[in-house]
């Protein structure tokens, strides 16, 4: 019953943004700051169901959206803020599901999550940071994600699974891997024990926080995009 009710309570309107992410990706500066852009490979979605997490913290009981794609290969491009005071600085991320643009771009939920709760015009919903990343994935991808973590952390119980593993790889798409202090702001990551399925990984803007998420939606009301905000400019 509870189930029903909250399906009866959601609100059929959703919250837009008040920015237009295409701007992101079609200019070359916003605001005096520089921006500049990185394809960081296709993410496999099988099922269409999405998650947006911190893939060392919160992946286990990440939750999709409420909204699902068409399951396919997407690709995924980051816009790079060039600030003055902190470097380069990754600002907004977008997973593209088709080459139509956006004509709006409405807040991502969750099951659990209404807007109807939002009062605010600067609330939000957002995934929650403390390991400085973000990533996409698929709820198929996220089971084997986790089974292969916990199969990791059982082998290696004084370990730790960025340390360990996935340090060396961020490591190789540094700007320099050479320079001792470059660790790298990315990691297109292939399961190992489903080298098919795939998650692309990410800096978090300025680092951990909570972060909004939008879907882009078409002149024909179809979903060709899902953008990360990370709060740059």
């Amino acid at each position: 019953m509870n189930f029903l009710k909250k399906i009866f309570q959601k609100k059929t309107k959703p919250k837009l943004s008040r920015r237009d992410y295409n701007d992101y990706f079609t200019r070359n500066e916003i605001n005096g700051t520089a921006l500049t852009h990185l394809f960081l490979g296709n993410v496999a979605i099988p099922t269409g169901q999405l998650i947006i997490c911190d893939p060392l913290v919160y992946f286990h009981n990440s939750q999709p959206f409420d909204r699902s794609v068409k399951p396919g290969n997407y690709p995924v491009t980051v816009c790079i803020a060039k600030t003055l005071s902190s470097g380069d600085r990754y600002a907004i991320v977008k997973l593209e599901f088709s080459n139509s643009k956006a004509v709006r771009f409405e807040m991502t939920t969750t099951n659990e999550q209404n807007v109807d709760e939002l009062t605010d015009e600067n609330d939000f919903f957002g995934f929650p940071v403390d390991a400085g990343l973000g990533c996409f994935m698929d709820v198929k991808t996220r089971q084997f994600f986790n089974e292969f973590d916990d199969s990791f952390m059982k082998n290696n119980p004084t370990g730790n699974i960025y340390d360990d593993l996935l340090a060396a790889e961020f490591k190789k798409n540094a700007s320099d891997p050479t320079d001792p202090h470059e660790a790298g702001d990315w990691l297109n990551f292939s399961l190992p024990n489903q080298p098919e399925l795939n998650i692309i990984m990410f800096q978090s803007g300025y680092g951990d926080g909570v972060y909004p998420s939008y879907w882009g939606i078409n002149e024909q009301g179809e979903i060709c995009s899902l953008i990360i905000d990370f709060d740059v400019i």
